[in-house]
């Protein structure tokens, strides 16, 4: 087990290191791309003459579009960092933008253009970080316990569809399965009584005003509907006879 963890957290680094280099060589072919704009290697193109490159605009492309966006998907996965991906590219996007303000060899207008698309890009960091914080920090609803069943004896409850009985306890130690429900015509406890538990519930904190009443209304959506089963068996009685 050790050698499986150990091995698992190598993993992860390198898988780190390899989706930082891509986020970084993303942001080094933009700052370049968008230095240069519509440059030529030779200076001319079918429109006629255009700058010419101040450098090798293959490897600025490669960087963009393909190297780097490889090596930071593959150290994403490697990495498992799920949700930090997209920030950093961002980040490394407005940093190679922007900083086209401070080269030299830079025209006004790709100046001009690189912040504005920096700062977009920064801004778009931000706000990506800002919800991934919010739904991980994100209360959980509490786990309801299935009321619709009832103990039949000391540490025992109903065996109904989908509830797990513990094996020493009451109803305390009670725990519903994964997907458990209230069995819908087979209830063990009076539906009185089980709002008056809810009501205890939401007294001492453990329910919102809103999931008692919802709750509620389950409850008494299921003694309607046991009443109308009811009815129905009823008349089919005195058809019968």
């Amino acid at each position: 087990m050790t050698i499986t963890q150990g091995g698992s957290a190598t993993k992860r680094v390198i898988g780190g290191v390899l989706m930082l280099l891509g986020v970084a060589l993303i942001g080094y072919g933009a700052h370049y791309l968008i230095r240069n704009g519509n440059c030529s290697g030779t200076g001319y193109t079918e429109y006629g003459p255009v700058p010419k490159c101040g450098g090798p605009e293959a490897l600025y492309i490669t960087s963009v579009f393909f190297l780097g966006p490889a090596l930071a998907l593959v150290g994403w996965l490697m990495a498992r960092t799920w949700g930090w991906l997209w920030p950093l590219v961002c980040v490394s996007l407005a940093a190679g933008l922007a900083s086209i303000k401070i080269d030299r060899a830079a025209p006004s207008g790709a100046k001009s253009f690189g912040l504005i698309l920096g700062v977009s890009f920064f801004a778009l960091a931000v706000l990506s970080v800002t919800l991934t914080v919010r739904k991980r920090l994100r209360p959980q609803p509490p786990t309801l316990p299935n009321l619709g069943a009832a103990p039949v004896g000391p540490g025992q409850f109903d065996a109904s569809p989908g509830v797990s009985a513990p094996a020493s306890g009451g109803w305390e130690s009670y725990q519903p399965a994964a997907g458990a429900g209230p069995a819908v015509g087979r209830l063990s406890e009076d539906p009185l009584d089980r709002i008056t538990k809810l009501a205890q519930l939401r007294e001492c904190g453990a329910l919102t005003e809103a999931e008692f009443e919802r709750e509620k209304a389950k409850i008494l959506a299921q003694m309607l509907q046991q009443a109308g089963l009811r009815r129905q068996a009823g008349e089919l009685a005195r058809r019968c006879t």
